[in-house]
């Protein structure tokens, strides 16, 4: 593949890709040098830092993204209900996130067994943090949770439910 077609091409996946991508897998995939890939990668942040772009190039430990630029996340929300992630994990992940740290004992006398499964499923996915308390775990919410909502920084995710939650209820009085 060649110039503006492999920038294209690495654009897309990273744009369509519902997680982080690494360079070793857009390298085999576009069959090209990961040093290109990442060479594209840190073309797309430049010129996605300009004003005029409502995206950027986030970066986690498990590759990179193009999601919304945390400052327009609230304004297109709505277009996408976190499609990929079903009700049970989301349930998990206000929980989480608006009584954090919160244990896993707790959520499953609120949500019931498949707890254990949703709480491994987001852990996997790294938007969660779970660490040894008594008996049971304590879960927090992670960087990359905040980058998946397109918020500041976990702490933001109080208030992120909070909104979530009054849109859903105008959309139901609306309906």
């Amino acid at each position: 593949m060649r110039g503006e077609r492999l920038k294209s091409s690495v654009e897309a996946a990273l744009f369509m890709a519902n997680k982080p991508v690494s360079i070793e897998r857009l390298s085999k995939m576009f069959k090209t040098e990961p040093e290109k890939i990442k060479e594209l990668i840190e073309e797309f942040k430049r010129e996605f830092e300009k004003p005029e772009h409502g995206v950027h190039v986030i970066e986690t430990s498990k590759g990179y993204q193009i999601r919304v630029k945390p400052e327009f996340a609230s304004s297109v929300r709505r277009l996408t209900p976190y499609r990929d992630l079903g009700r049970g994990l989301l349930r998990v992940l206000a929980l989480v996130a608006y009584k954090q740290p919160i244990t896993q004992a707790e959520i499953v006398k609120v949500i019931g067994n498949r707890t254990y499964e949703y709480v491994k499923r987001l852990e996997e996915r790294g938007l969660i943090k779970t660490m040894k308390h008594s008996r049971t775990k304590a879960l927090i919410a992670t960087k990359e949770f905040a980058n998946y909502f397109g918020l500041e920084n976990p702490e933001d995710a109080k208030k992120f439910f909070e909104d979530l939650n009054k849109e859903d209820d105008s959309v139901e009085t609306e309906q």
